[in-house]
């Protein structure tokens, strides 16, 4: 029972990404594969590395060297992870801009609910040593997630925050195991906590990554955004809708707005164009 109980947890964990961006020191990449083989996490992707492949990865990989083959080198965040449904980026610090901030154990919980209901991929942000994600990266999360410290010395190097990360994502997948051994069939069971209902399925990074640059070109030609002075319209919006997190429905409909909204702001101008000239003739 406890060999099924673990197989089905790890199967819950395959759903789960650690990305690691800019990575400066090999022996973190090491590191991180150790501790994400203790909790039974496999998909590593790292964003363009300092140096990839060296010796100091495989040696401090000791033990979890079978995962070497599965890491996944990319140049940019886009690409690592255009296929997620859901991203957390991890943040230590406030930013210009508030975000929604969740402690890691309820973001675990909620990233679970969408692994064991919709089997969707889960993406979990890891930035450089010296400095951590950017507000650029930031902005691509979903979620911003924390790990609670001790405020008097709050200071955890990225391997250590993958581990305590993974450990509260292994204890979320647990969690769900053993309420549903425990459910009757008869029983309505509340899974995990923060539980969402979609009609249809939640649109990737990779869709959203389409989305952003047409609702800017959509404002900017009603005039609305100046693309020489963003001031931070675009980060706000990415904000917004990643709290929102469309879904393909509601995605296209947006698309379909912008683009009617495009449609009716060039005829405008054509007009204006036509009556202008006919002004001067």
């Amino acid at each position: 029972m406890q060999a099924s109980a673990n197989q089905h947890i790890n199967t819950h964990l395959d759903h789960i990404r650690i990305v690691m961006v800019n990575t400066t020191l090999p022996a973190n990449i090491g590191s991180a594969l150790r501790a994400m083989k203790t909790m039974g996490i496999r998909q590593l992707v790292l964003v363009a590395p300092k140096t990839y492949p060296h010796p100091d990865i495989n040696a401090l990989a000791a033990g979890a060297t079978d995962l070497l083959e599965h890491i996944i080198v990319v140049d940019t965040l886009e690409d690592a992870i255009a296929d997620c449904h859901m991203v957390f980026g991890t943040s230590a610090r406030s930013r210009t801009i508030p975000w929604p901030l969740l402690d890691v154990r309820p973001a675990s919980q909620i990233a679970l609910q969408q692994v064991v209901n919709h089997q969707h991929q889960v993406a979990i942000l890891f930035g450089r040593e010296d400095r951590g994600l950017t507000n650029e990266e930031l902005a691509l999360a979903n979620y911003h997630v924390t790990i609670p410290v001790n405020t008097d010395y709050g200071v955890l190097n990225v391997a250590q925050a993958i581990q305590i990360i993974c450990y509260e994502f292994r204890m979320a997948a647990s969690e769900y195991i053993d309420h549903k051994q425990e459910a009757t069939s008869t029983e309505t069971m509340p899974v995990i906590q923060h539980h969402m209902q979609w009609d249809e399925p939640l649109v990737t990074q990779a869709q959203m990554q389409e989305f952003y640059p047409h609702l800017e070109k959509m404002l900017e030609e009603i005039e609305f955004f100046d693309p020489n002075n963003p001031r931070l319209l675009p980060t706000r919006l990415k904000r917004l809708f990643g709290r929102v997190q469309l879904d393909r429905m509601e995605y296209n409909l947006l698309r379909g707005v912008f683009s009617r909204v495009q449609a009716l702001s060039q005829g405008r101008f054509q007009k204006t164009i036509t009556k202008k000239e006919d002004q001067e003739s």
